[in-house]
Parts: C-alpha cells; sequence; structure tokens
C-alpha cells in the first residue's frame, strides 16, 4: 500500500517532525507493509529524518512549480490513499504567510487527488482561526472533496461541518518510553517568538517566575523546538533573547544526524527527567502531560487554551498577559496537584486510541 501525506513537514519544527512520525507510525500498525511519500516544503529534509520518499508541495509561486506540479500528479496516482496533516496545515495567514495562506494550495491538492483516482482524508489536522467567510468556504470544499475527516479540535471541526470528527492530536498516538527516574527540582521552559508587543511582557513574567523559583531551589533548562529552516527566529535566538539565564538546553531530537525515531525517544526521556514543565509550544506542554510531568501551558494561540481544558487542566493554563507572581503560584500548584496530571496523562492515552482507530479505519477503507 502506498501512502501520501501532505504537510508543513521538513522545515525543523520538532512538533511537525514528530506529528508525522506519529502518523506513520499509525498508519503502519493497520498496513505493516505500507509506503509513504510525504508531500512537504523541505523533501530532502524528510527523507533524511524519517527515511521516507518526498516531494515538494504544488506551490505555484516557487521555482520550477511548473514542474512540481506533474511530479504531484504522478506520485498521487501511485497513492491508495492520500492524508492532509496533521498539524495546523489550514491557514490563511500567520505572521509568517500572507493571505490567501494554505487554503488554495490544499483545495488544489484534493482536486489533483480525486483527478487521480486517490482518496483523500484529513488526519489530525488543525485550522487557525482568525480567517475569513472565503476560507470558510473554501474549508467546506476542501471536507466535501475529502472521504473522511478527522481533525485536531471542536473548533476545527466546525469550519468543515457535521460530516467531521474530531480525533485528537495526533501526538497523543505516540509510544511512549517509561519515565527515568526524577532526581532534584529541575524545570524546564519552552518559548517560541512571538510579536513584539507580546513576546516583550511575557518574556519579563517568565523571567520572573523562572527566578522566583531558582529562589525556592529549584535548576532550570530551555526546551529547543525549532532550528530555523522555516521556524522564524529560533532556537539560539529565542533562547538568548529570552532566558539567557537558563544555560543548559534540553538535546533536540532535530539537532543530531541519526534516525528520528530513536532521537525522540530519547528527548522524550529527558523531557519526562522534569519535575516540571512550563510551555508556549503546544508540543511541548502536550508531550510533557503524556510523559506524566506537571505543567503550566502558555496559551499564545487558541489551540493550547483548548488542548488543556479538553485534558481537564484549565487550572493550568495561562495567556500570555500572565503577570510573574500568578506564574510562580500556579507553577508551584501544578507540582503540588500530581493526582490531576495522572489523570490527564490517562485522558491523553484514551484519545490517541481514538485517533489511532480513526488512521486505522481509513487506512483499511
Amino acid at each position: 500500500m502506498r501512502i501520501g501525506i501532505a504537510g508543513w513537514f521538513g522545515s525543523d519544527n520538532l512538533g511537525d517532525e514528530l506529528l508525522l512520525h506519529a502518523l506513520m507510525g499509525s498508519a503502519r500498525a493497520a498496513a505493516p507493509a505500507a509506503s509513504f511519500v510525504v508531500l512537504c516544503p523541505e523533501p530532502a529534509r524528510v527523507t533524511a529524518l524519517h527515511g521516507v520518499d518526498a516531494i515538494h508541495l504544488p506551490t505555484l509561486r516557487a521555482k520550477g512549480s511548473a514542474n512540481r506540479q506533474g511530479v504531484v500528479t504522478r506520485a498521487l496516482r501511485g497513492c491508495d490513499l492520500l492524508l492532509l496533516g496533521p498539524g495546523t496545515v489550514f491557514q490563511e495567514r500567520s505572521p509568517n504567510l500572507p493571505w490567501p495562506g494554505t487554503l488554495p494550495m490544499f483545495a488544489r491538492i484534493v482536486a489533483m487527488a480525486r483527478l487521480a483516482g486517490t482518496p483523500v482524508a484529513v488526519a489530525g489536522a488543525g485550522v487557525r482561526e482568525g480567517g475569513t467567510v472565503a476560507g470558510r468556504r473554501l474549508l467546506r470544499v476542501i471536507g466535501a472533496g475529502c472521504a473522511s475527516v478527522g481533525v485536531r479540535d471542536a473548533r476545527s471541526a466546525g469550519y468543515f461541518g457535521r460530516s467531521a470528527r474530531v480525533i485528537g492530536d495526533l501526538a497523543y498516538t505516540l509510544a511512549l518510553p517509561d519515565r527515568p527516574a526524577v532526581t532534584g527540582d529541575r524545570f524546564a521552559v519552552s518559548m517560541r517568538p512571538l510579536a513584539p508587543a507580546v513576546e516583550g511582557p511575557l518574556l519579563a513574567a517568565l523571567s520572573g517566575a523562572t527566578g522566583a523559583l531558582a529562589t525556592d531551589g529549584w535548576s532550570g533548562a530551555f526546551l529547543p523546538m525549532a532550528y530555523g529552516r522555516g521556524a522564524q527566529g529560533e532556537d539560539d535566538a529565542v533562547h538568548a533573547r529570552a532566558l539567557p539565564d537558563l544555560a543548559d538546553a534540553v538535546a533536540n531530537p532535530l539537532e543530531g544526524g541519526g534516525p528520528f525515531g530513536p532521537a525522540l525517544d530519547d528527548w522524550l526521556r529527558r523531557l519526562g527527567a522534569h519535575r516540571l514543565v512550563l510551555g508556549v509550544r503546544l508540543h511541548a506542554v502536550l508531550l510533557a502531560v503524556a510523559m506524566g510531568v506537571p505543567t503550566v501551558a502558555i496559551a499564545y494561540e487558541r489551540k493550547v487554551h483548548d488542548a488543556f481544558v479538553d485534558l481537564g487542566l484549565e487550572r493550568y493554563v495561562v495567556g500570555t498577559g500572565v503577570d510573574a507572581g500568578t506564574l510562580h503560584r500556579t507553577a508551584r500548584a501544578a507540582v503540588d496537584d500530581a493526582d490531576t496530571f495522572a489523570v490527564a496523562a490517562k485522558r491523553l492515552a484514551e484519545q490517541g486510541a481514538v485517533a489511532k482507530a480513526f488512521v486505522a479505519g481509513v487506512v483499511a477503507g
């Protein structure tokens, strides 16, 4: 069986790469002999990380775009199934993406697949908020062209209509290593570049809260999540700008040259060795919870807030306008509330089973 996957992979964003890894793992569980071709911005990087075939997305404005259309068409003809996502692939605009964003391209990919006779499904994708009426209409068209639509959250499902199912984040399907023994009061901080008006006050709050934790006897480390190919201003730049006092950094699976899967397992064990995580990036906080680490999420976008509410952790998600004192108190409360996080980890695993069953059903179909 040949499966195509279209998404924002290869840009050295750890969240995107672990989602691709999780989706392929779920597909292989249903079809062990499956092979893959990934449509993405950086095919060579995807092949190096994941050991699968990869080609460029059929963008219209890039150099060699005409040739890309033909390559994608031929690839789709050789596929038994095309999966869109996972991740926030449906975007009209972002800090680095002008309108109309990715929606016309994904609508074109669906049309190309249908012409090739290849069924299409959405698998764990999300929709960035702030879209237009025209964008919402186009999302309905994309959904109508798919045999099945499984999205990350209820808000994204609303864009596609009643046929969409909420299956949760594909990261929930990852097979997790055992959590190592936790020694000492150590915390990790995940940060990402934000608009200056938002980032400045948040960095002041983070600096104040981590300083208070240090006064309490804790030691901290920075948690890198991206390395620069399409991920603007990370990771060294955001570390130096955001939290220079955190001299240590947790090794990132994207940094080495080995296979991604074992490197991800090692990263998860390193993450699980902390007693606390303060995180802006979605998959830093979700996987910390999955590993049983008390976590405070800082919701720079609604998807972070919604994910923590769905896991029953609404007390431990704060906005980007949080002050240092509140962040410190929330962090200490999280550490003292291990039972709530154990329940959330169980809920996360249950949702992962739902997502895995959805992928298995699509592959079998």
